[in-house]
Order: structure tokens, then sequence, then C-alpha cells
């Protein structure tokens, strides 16, 4: 006999609450300009649909809630908790089965792993397989059977390899396989009437693009004028990563669907089987599979006769769930408390104030476009793409890192708020997630000469007007005479050249600009490479063209940056992250690195259990470097000295600013015995223990934090407690204990060493932003000369 299959389909969530919209299609109201909708309301309206559903024997529900992908990030939340506030809301809306998205590899796999292990149903990934066991990813799934309303139903995900190459942290032993060489190969083994499995129908899960699904779904047979019954493929697609609400034009009825039907992308669609449902706990979608009576005979025992559903929408109006509101509010309130916790220690100020940020070239600027530049540099962006990536071959053998990357970082001074001055001193979480407050996505596109000029001649045309759109950049090197009228204000443009490998000598000159000792015997180095001219940047349409990282809001268009507009994304908004969780990922690498070359840690180095074998190549680097005795060049333990940084454009040299004289007066008003007053403060801690301290601030050292951020645990130096978010419930109970999962990447150490290093103090990164002359304004360099 027939039997009607009912389902919940939802995709692409990130905020727990947010400013409502309305929606084409969604019920008129009348409500206020900032209302909101929660996930509250989205909780209780699955639990509304999902309580008309048959309840079986053993007390399941006859129907799925299925969701296909991306939650674990990007949000504001996610930028504290690295995800781990989602598990808990994921697992009160009891979900039925998960496909991966590309946004939950946003922290790394190593996290990736704790979050999907702390969740109560499966998460499949179908297509990849790790070559080092030969079985899917731990601790995903290749499929997943389960039974409804008396029908035998396989999940499988599947996932397209374009946003895999995007992912800085995919993992080299991952090897794609195509989506429908795969769903062919699960079709067969899933659907064998010999087998263990004998499914009757078979569902696909996937997070791509619509033009993808939809051929998907001819490839596999999830449509609807066709006999499909003895053809081996799917019989339903439920997809994400769009963030667009389609339906197929295989449904045979959909209630309050009110999308193009010929819009770009979907023009195949001659009658596929696909439900994609929008983004943002806002929409969701309930169908219902009409089923064939079996046929022992075919090989799909049963197929869909009928494909009906309705679009749900979330409106101020719709009814919450208190429980719900109550679990997001304590996770809330956990969020609150770690914005007070420390992230990394500055010795020069991260100097946000208006005035600085949106007229000069900024210290704390400069500082956040050096990690943006590096923000996707594992990444293998195109297939047969200019940027060519150097993996490490056998999982880091020899620690190399790419040979080239994106070319060069532009964002603007108003990207930068809070408008005041923090530290030198202690910044916190709260700190950062205030300063770098936008939650656009950092992207990548790539431009021309003519382009980058455009871009920057507008950014500083409202100069000395505090316009957000003044430049910061990094790789690049700008000369400009703010005397000359806007638009003609630039001189030259430069990319700049830093080395790709590290060169450890401790007197090399153009990387020592700054050094202090304490009476212990602790020397606090501040290094970073000066600036050296590489290839120019020529005014010219066509030809070369330039891999630029900027925000989505500036790709846009928008605030003059017209320039920026419509041109090739290399890394697009829907798979960038957000500015503060690089930046974040970035200071928790740098912590993990500090700690671990800290002698107490140096003892419990055979014990320790690296995901990735470059993690330990280059801890053997930084130990090297902090720890080996260094005879001191310092005319007094209480004085500094300071190098005159100046471009240096290769193979001469051509002084051209001297930047790092003017740190202190220009950029970071910061005096010596502000400077030795921080250092003094911190050499009594663990810091002490070390006779050298380095502080680097080159491309490799932000490439290296950023992929053991990626590739390793940080639960040890994040100070955000993710297991204690991830095991809090809907009910008043307290969280139960952890239970080991096996062949889940363990813990950095063993527990009783996992104590021992967590009494080490402090657990964060040391930075010191500075000024290095990239953004030099010849007409105020004259002033100065002439006063």
């Amino acid at each position: 006999m027939s039997v009607n299959l009912p389902l919940l389909a939802f995709n692409d969530v990130y905020r727990v609450s947010q400013r409502f919209v309305p929606q084409p299609g969604s019920p008129e109201e009348d409500v206020k300009p900032d209302a909101e909708i929660g996930v509250g309301q989205f909780g209780q309206l699955i639990n509304t649909i999902r309580q008309e559903w048959k309840t079986q024997e053993n007390g399941t529900q006859d129907g799925l809630v299925l969701f296909a992908g991306d939650v674990f990030s990007p949000s504001v939340e996610s930028s504290v908790t690295r995800g781990s506030h989602m598990v808990p809301i994921l697992n009160a809306l009891k979900l039925d089965a998960a496909c991966i998205g590309n946004h939950d590899f946003d922290f790394g796999y190593p996290h990736m792993t704790k979050l999907v292990g702390d969740t109560n149903f499966p998460w499949l990934l179908s297509n990849v397989v790790d070559t080092l066991t030969g079985t899917t990813p731990v601790p995903l799934h290749r499929f997943y059977v389960t039974e409804r309303c008396g029908v035998r139903i396989g999940l499988v995900g599947l996932v397209e390899e374009d946003w895999i190459a995007t992912i800085p942290s995919w993992p080299n032993n991952f090897a794609y396989r195509p989506m429908k060489e795969v769903g062919l190969e699960l079709s067969r083994e899933l659907r064998d009437p010999n087998g263990p499995h004998r499914v009757d129908i078979i569902i696909a899960l996937t997070h791509s693009r619509v033009p993808n699904d939809i051929q998907l779904a001819k490839d596999l047979g999830a449509v609807k004028d066709r006999d499909t019954q003895n053809e081996q493929g799917v019989d339903l697609i439920i997809g994400g990563h769009d963030h667009i609400y389609y339906i197929g034009k295989g449904a045979d009825s959909w209630e309050g669907y009110v999308g193009l039907r010929d819009r770009p992308g979907t023009r195949d669609d001659d009658g596929v089987r696909l439900i994609k449902s929008g983004t943002d706990f806002r929409d969701l979608s309930e169908a219902t599979l009409e089923l064939s009576p079996p046929n022992e005979n075919a090989v799909r025992r049963r197929v869909i006769t009928s494909l009906t559903g309705k679009h749900h929408y979330v409106t101020p109006a719709s009814p919450t769930s208190p429980k719900l509101d109550k679990l997001v509010k304590n996770l809330l309130d956990s969020v609150t408390k770690t914005l007070h916790q420390p992230v990394c220690y500055t010795i020069t100020p991260f100097d946000a104030r208006s005035e600085i940020v949106r007229t000069q070239e900024c210290a704390l600027g400069n500082w956040a476009a050096d990690v943006l530049l590096h923000a996707y540099d594992e990444s293998l962006v195109e297939k047969n793409a200019r940027v060519r990536f150097e993996k490490d071959g056998a999982d880091g053998e020899g620690g190399k890192t790419l040979t080239e990357g994106a070319d060069a970082v532009i964002i603007c001074g108003g990207t930068l708020r809070g408008d005041s001055q923090y530290g030198p001193g202690i910044i916190t979480l709260g700190d950062i997630l205030e300063i770098f407050a936008f939650d656009d996505p950092v992207v990548c596109l790539e431009i021309d000469g003519k382009g980058i000029w455009d871009t920057l001649e507008s950014a500083l045309s409202k100069w000395p007007a505090q316009e957000g759109r003044f430049p910061i950049v990094a790789g690049l090197a700008v000369e400009w005479d703010h005397r000359k009228p806007p638009g003609q204000r630039i001189d030259s443009i430069h990319l700049t050249v830093q080395e790709t490998e590290h060169n450890d000598d401790e007197y090399d000159p153009s990387a020592e600009v700054l050094y202090m000792e304490q009476p212990d015997g602790t020397r606090i180095e501040i290094k970073q490479a000066r600036v050296k001219l590489g290839e120019e940047v020529k005014n010219v349409e066509g030809g070369r063209t330039y891999y630029v990282i900027t925000r989505d809001y500036m790709a846009k268009g928008f605030d003059g940056f017209e320039a920026l507009k419509d041109r090739h994304m290399i890394v697009d908004h829907e798979v960038g992250q957000s500015m503060s969780s690089i930046i974040r990922s970035f200071l928790l690498g740098s912590s993990f690195i500090f700690r671990m070359t800290q002698p107490a840690a140096e003892a419990h180095q055979d014990h320790l259990d690296h995901i990735c074998s470059r993690t330990s190549n280059l801890l053997k680097r930084h130990r090297t470097l902090q720890c080996s005795p260094s005879q001191s060049i310092a005319s007094s333990p209480s004085k500094a000295k300071y190098d005159l940084g100046q471009f240096v454009d290769s193979p001469g040299t051509s002084p051209m600013h001297p930047s790092f004289k003017n740190i202190v007066e220009a950029a970071t008003a910061v005096k010596t015995e502000q400077v030795e007053s921080s250092i003094s403060s911190i050499s009594t801690s663990g810091w002490g223990m070390l006779r050298r301290h380095v502080i680097e601030h080159d491309w490799v050292t932000i490439r290296e934090a950023l992929h053991v951020a990626k590739h390793e645990h940080m639960s040890d130096v994040d100070p955000c407690d993710g297991r204690k978010l991830r095991h809090q419930t809907i009910y008043d109970k307290t969280p139960p204990a952890a239970t080991p999962r096996t062949g889940t990447p363990g813990l950095l150490v063993d527990p009783k060493r996992k104590a021992e290093l967590k009494d080490l103090a402090p657990d964060v990164a040391i930075v010191a932003p500075q000024v290095d002359g990239r953004m030099r304004d010849i007409a105020s360099d004259d002033g100065e000369q002439e006063s």
C-alpha cells in the first residue's frame, strides 16, 4: 500500500536572534521596525508540526527533521564560542540527521569533531574519504539508515567540490569523490535486495549550489516525469549552501512558495525533486512524500508518486518555546562572561581612535591586515588558478608552507570600531569584538592594476575628513601626497616582498626593531621585517591581475569602493569568514605556540599528541628561538633601543620612511616608561622562565599561527569553555560527564599533563602592532622636514 512520509527541512542557520525582515510571501503583519525573531520561535514551529505526526511503539515519531549544513559559523556568538553554543540548540531541536557544510569547518577539523561529537544525531559526509584510514572522516557517517511509517529510508550526504577548495583547514588526507559517482555507488549498496540495508527510498542531503543540485537530481533520477523505478540513484534532494528558498519543478504543489522559477542557475530544472530552505532560522520546509506500494522486483522498492509541501515563515508574531528561550539566554549569558577573558597581551596599544584609523597609517590596522592577508592561504582556491599552494608532503614533512597566496589586503579605517585606545596590556575577547564589530565576511576577489589604483584613490579622496574609507593595506606599499587633488593623490603602488622561510639569525638587522632586557635576564624582542618593495602595480586596465582580500561590504561597492564591485570572486560571501573569527583564530594559534614553547611545557613534549606533524616542526623552531641563551647588546637593561625602519627596495636600498621612529610618536603614543612598565608586569609571570622571548610579526609566523589554530585542538588555550556550553540542555539538569568517543582525535595531552599545562600563566598571545611606512604620505614627510 502507498504511504505518506512527512518531513521537515532547513539549512544554513547562523544567528540565534535577528532583526525581522519581511520576505516575499510571508504573512503581512504590523510589526515594529526593530522587531526580532529567534530560534525559540523556530523550535516551537518544529514542535507544533511534529506533534501532528504519529508515534511508533518505540516512541519514535513517524517523520524526519533533516538539516543540510552550516550552523557553527559565522556569527558574532560563534566568534566567541567557536560554534559550541549551537550544539545544545541543535540537540533541543531533536534532529534526525544532518549533512556537514563548509562553515562547519571554519574552526578546523579537530574542533569540528568536538562540535559534531557532542550532538545527538548523525552527521553525513558520503563523498569524502580519509586516505589514511580508507573510511569516512571521523566522526561523520557515510550513510544512515532509519525507518519511518514502515518505510526503510537511506540518508546520504553529498557535497560539491567547489567549496572544499576554499577551506583553509581542509586536511590534506581528505580526498574528494564526485557526487554522482558516490550517489550511484551508495544506491547499489543500500538498495541491494541481498544486502543488510534493503532501503525503500534514498534521500540525499547536499551542501551545494542550486545548479549543481539540479544537475545531480537529473543524474541520480530525483525527477518527476521519468520512470526511475529500475534506475539506481536517489529519490529526493534536500540541499543547503545557497541561502535561497527554492523548490524544484518536480513538486506537485507548495503552499507559500513565491520563488522565481526561471532565475539564473535554475533554467535547467525540468522537473527535479529538490528542496532548498532559505537561511537563518526564519524558513522551514514541511514536505509530504506520497510513496508507491513496494515493488520487490524493482530497483527502487518504492518511488515518490507525489511531493507536496509548505513554506513556513517565522515572524515576530510566531509563538515561542519558553524552554528553548531559557536555554538561549543561559548560553548568551555564558558568552557575555567570556567577553571579559584575555586573548592577547599587547606591548604597544591597540589604537582604534577615529582620528588615527581614518586619517593615517595605523599600527592596529597594519597588524590586522597582515593577519587577513593569510586568512585563506591554505585554500586551493581554484582549479588551475594562478595561486599555488605547497601542500605538506606526508602531513607536513619539512614544515613547508605556501609560496604564493593572496597578493594584498585592502580594507578601510571605518572597519576598526571602538574609537578608543586599548592597552598596552591585556586585550580581552570583548575588546576584539568591539574593535572588529562587523560580521560581513572577508572575501577574496580578482582585480587588475587600474582597479587597485581606483580603489585606493577613492579611499584617499576624502582626506583629511575622518571618513571611514581611508585605506588600510597589507602586501602593498603606497606613496601618496595629500597636497594633490582627490583622484590624483597616489604617486606609486608596489607589492611588498617578505621571506617565505624563517631566517632565525638573531642579529638580522632587517627584522629586529626593538628589544628590552629585564633585570632577571629575560629579553623581550619585537621583530618585524622592514618593508621591501617588489613588483610595481601599474595603473593599467587588464593585463596582470591580483588577488585582493577585502570585506564583502566593500566588494559590493559601498562607501565609495565602486572599483571593487562586480569583480570575479575567489572566496565569496557565502564561503568567507568574519574578520573577528579570523583574528581570533590567529590569536588562539599564537597562544598555543607560546604555551607549547615554555620550558615547563617542553618537558612534556614526548607526551604531546599533535594531529599534524607540521606542528611539531614549527614548535621546535619556536622553542629554539625563545629559549636559546642570547648575549645582550643592549646598552642598558632598562632602556629600549629603536632601529629606524625604512623601505628597502631590493636589490638596492632606498630610504623612504623612518617609520619605527614614529611608532611611539604617531601611532602608538607609548612612552618608553609605559612599555617598560608593561614588560615588567609580565616578567614576573611564567614568562620569567624564559631567557628570551621574541615577538615576531612576519608572513611565516602568521601562517604558522593560523595553521595551528585550524589543525590542532585549541581548547587548552581558549578562554571560552566550549565543553560546558555544548553540554547545556533545555532541562534543569547538571551537564553529563563527557563520554570518550572512539576514533575521535583526542585531547592535546593526557589529563594529568593537561592540568599541569593549565597552571602555566599567562596563556595569551603577545603582540606589538607597529607602523612600518606602507602608507607613506610624502606631504607629511616634507612638512616634518620643513618644521
